[in-house]
């Protein structure tokens, strides 16, 4: 047999399904949002500070270069030697590592530090003048004859640098030379600087790239010189375009804002990764839920409140019908089903209901030739009334001789004979009493409050009247009647039932048309 459950149950589900679908449309909505809105803002943030560093990297580079124009233009003088460049070198803040200054063709004449030794390389290697610097490198300069900043490159020392050239030209204008600054990419500098000027907690990082695609300044040193001119961004970027989007580097994802130096031909790409964002959206679906699981607590207990004043009406309906079923007692006073809704629809079923049990009632409770209650309205009756202690009086009578008027005159007559009796007995009747029909042809009359003598007067003045009062059959009939009263000692009803038939039996025996109270032993 199916499950089945109450309707306010049924309700009180619906409504936390339908919070819970609601908390969860706006937990993917919420979270979506947030997450979209997080991914612009960082995707924004890290397009404008990498245009922040791209400004410092080109303000830096161009102080680079009028450092380096500076140095040129003291070095004509006729006194200038090794000792004022290595003053230059002292005053100039630690932009270069080196600077040095070259001929024509590129062969270095002057150089702070005269020497530069590097131990740490595992093939020693010795810098100092006299030594050519790498045509490759310097050509543009030594063509152009104008200010130029080298692409990255690695000496035969094994170090990655950028050369910061100016042209030495003598008073005459022709060109003699140039003044040369080195910026070691491994090491401390001052575009490192730039980038590096804000530490990073969330996992973000910079670097930069040249015009090729080698990476020029980089947190991990080990990368530095790293040809990345394959990575989306980085060919993004050298193709001149700036701005932000999502890539993935590495295996992970980032939040990319990239800038692109016109003047230099590097870019500045700052990477944030996206798990970044995965704590602010933990933490409002922690605050979503912690808010809807209040909001469902405080919706829950209110629906139950309305659900409850809904259905209340209902569920009495339903039990009142199944008490109705199970007791087969309809319209007792005590039973009275009494229901008054501001829901239009249960003020409408519990009227139909109502007219609808009024008619059962009728149907159930009468009998359908004569009208009057029938054996199980009688039932009824006797067993409320034993039950409230009510005293009471039984008649049972059965028509004398009604085959014979049946076989002789015919049903339709015996019929009439029937309702004939029935319209004398309900005046007989009074209000309280129950005139009903015991099957066949036997009736009978429950008189409430009606004591033996009282009740046999009734019985006999009833036996008179329809023994003088013709009948259908064109003659009066006869009855015979038993009685008997309610005893102290009476526990069911089928006990009195047995004595006001013995009655009734006595009086078939003692000649009929008459009445015999029933008479113990």
């Amino acid at each position: 047999m199916k499950k089945e459950i109450k309707l306010n149950v049924a309700i009180s589900i619906l409504v936390v399904i339908a919070v819970m679908i609601a908390t969860v449309i706006e937990l993917v909505s919420s979270t979506n949002a947030l997450k979209n809105s997080l991914a612009t803002n960082y995707l924004e943030n890290n397009y404008n500070y990498a245009n922040k560093l791209a400004e410092g990297i080109q303000y830096v580079t161009r102080d680079f270069q009028k450092t380096i124009i500076g140095m040129a233009e003291l070095s004509k003088s006729p006194h200038f030697d090794q000792n004022q460049l290595d003053i230059l070198k002292k005053s100039e803040n630690g932009h270069f590592n080196s600077i040095f200054i070259t001929d024509e063709k590129g062969v270095i004449q002057l150089m702070s530090p005269e020497v530069i030794d590097f131990k740490e390389r595992e093939t020693p290697v010795i810098i100092q003048a006299g030594r050519k610097i790498n045509p490759d490198v310097v050509e543009k300069s030594l063509t152009t004859k104008k200010p130029f900043i080298s692409e990255p490159y690695i000496t035969t020392s094994g170090t990655v640098l950028i050369l910061i050239t100016a042209p030495l030209l003598n008073e005459s204008g022709i060109f003699e030379g140039m003044m040369v600054g080195t910026i070691y990419l491994e090491k401390e500098n001052a575009i490192k600087t730039v980038i590096s000027s804000n530490k990073y907690h969330d996992g973000s990082f910079v670097y930069a790239v040249d015009q090729n695609g080698r990476i020029i300044c980089h947190p991990d040193t080990n990368k530095v010189y790293e040809n990345v001119s394959g990575n989306s961004i980085v060919k993004t970027v050298r193709g001149g375009e700036s701005g932000s989007k999502v890539t993935v580097e590495a295996g992970n994802e980032y939040f990319a804002g990239y800038y692109h130096i016109k003047t230099l031909g590097w870019g500045v790409v700052l990477l944030t990764p996206t798990s970044i964002i995965h704590e602010p959206l933990n933490n409002l679906v922690f605050k979503i839920i912690t808010q809807s699981l209040l909001i469902l607590l405080i919706i829950l207990v209110v629906a139950m409140f309305l659900v409850k004043r809904l259905t209340n009406p209902l569920t009495r309906l339903a039990e009142y019908s199944e008490r109705l079923i199970t007791t087969n007692k309809l319209n007792h006073p005590n039973d009275e089903l009494i229901i008054n809704s501001n829901i239009y629809e249960i003020n409408q079923l519990y009227r139909r209901m109502r007219i609808q049990l009024l008619r059962l009632n009728k149907e159930i409770q009468l009998d359908g030739l004569t009208g009057v209650a029938n054996r199980k309205a009688f039932d009824i009756v006797i067993n409320e009334w034993m039950e409230q202690k009510q005293p009471f009086s039984l008649v049972i009578l059965d028509i004398d001789n009604f085959k014979q008027i049946n076989d002789t005159y015919g049903h339709l007559v015996g019929d009439d004979v029937l309702k004939f009796l029935t319209s004398i007995l309900i005046s007989f009747s009074r209000e309280g009493d129950l005139c009903f029909r015991y099957g066949g042809e036997e009736f009978g009359l429950l008189l409430r409050e009606k004591e033996e003598e009282e009740a046999r007067d009734i019985a006999e003045q009833f036996r008179v009247k329809i023994a003088s009062t013709e009948s259908p059959t064109g003659r009066p009939i006869t009855v015979s009647l038993g009685l008997t009263t309610l005893q102290p000692n009476d526990d069911t009803p089928k006990v009195i039932i047995e004595r006001a038939d013995n009655a009734l039996y006595q009086s078939k025996q003692a000649g009929k048309n008459r009445v015999t109270v029933y008479k113990q032993g």
